[in-house]
């Protein structure tokens, strides 16, 4: 699997490069430069899956064995599932009569981006160990996604995250979960003109 800008200036990067270039240097978005397609058997098979072999099964289709094993990667996004409050991850509930609502808050932050980010963490934790460098993520936040980054790389050391937050401009529950974890790696700025 390689990726390529959206505006054609890049091409045949690795799943490593993109996840660590954010925006391509044209200014385009990174996508692999042919989409994975699933059979109809394949779907079917994989209608009784966990969530977990679910994102093992499409993440295995977007990075390659070369840059990470199937044993590594199972046991990646196992280590970083195991943060959600419910085995199922996702549960879906059953409504009155057809209707069905699918809830995705049983990640450390209630949050559906805990569904994202736990994975996303483990692997950019994966290749800085592998490779022995460090980065600092900044984010800007106002509420959940700066919770969701904290968690899925904080007492990490090879990660460094900096989270700038509006006061008062979250809910309390959110600016407290990035204002109560207490990690080396973790430095939170909340000011009243932060992101305005």
């Amino acid at each position: 699997m390689k990726y390529c800008s959206s505006r054609g200036l890049e091409s045949g990067l690795s799943f490593r490069d993109v996840l660590f270039a954010g925006y391509a240097k044209d200014g385009g978005l990174y996508v692999p430069e042919e989409f994975p397609k699933l059979t109809l058997d394949e779907l079917k098979s994989m209608a009784h899956t966990s969530y977990p072999g679910l994102v093992f099964e499409m993440a295995r289709k977007f990075i390659s064995e070369q840059e990470i094993s199937s044993v590594q990667l199972k046991d990646l996004i196992d280590n970083n599932i195991k943060k959600f409050t419910t085995p199922e991850v996702v549960e879906i509930k059953q409504l009155n009569g057809e209707l069905n609502i699918v809830e995705l808050f049983h990640g450390p932050t209630l949050a559906f981006k805990d569904l994202a980010l736990s994975v996303v963490g483990g692997l950019l934790n994966f290749y800085l160990k592998e490779s022995q460098q460090k980065i600092t993520i900044l984010v800007g936040t106002s509420g959940d996604t700066g919770s969701s980054a904290l968690m899925s790389v904080r007492g990490e050391e090879h990660t460094d995250i900096v989270v700038l937050l509006p006061h008062g401009r979250c809910t309390r529950i959110q600016e407290l979960q990035m204002t109560t974890i207490i990690d080396d790696n973790v430095h939170i700025y909340r000011g009243k003109n932060i992101l305005n």
